[in-house]
């Protein structure tokens, strides 16, 4: 009986090792896909006219065009 708790013990330990490094892993791919995304817009301003200044922080608008 005690074999089986110790190899049931151990699968856990093994399971959540893997879970935080999953973790990890998804925090990494969602910086990268962020830094994508701001290049993206970026691009995409640059494109129609409107050139991102890097000296002063955008206005930010929510969906309606209101700024927030």
């Amino acid at each position: 009986m005690d074999e089986r708790i110790d190899r049931l013990l151990a699968l856990a330990e093994r399971q959540h090792a893997t879970i935080v490094e999953l973790g990890q892993q998804i925090g990494r791919q969602t910086e990268h896909i962020g830094l994508l995304v701001q290049s993206v817009a970026l691009l995409l301003g640059e494109e129609i006219g409107a050139p991102a200044s890097e000296d002063e922080e955008p206005q930010r608008l929510d969906m309606d065009g209101k700024p927030y």
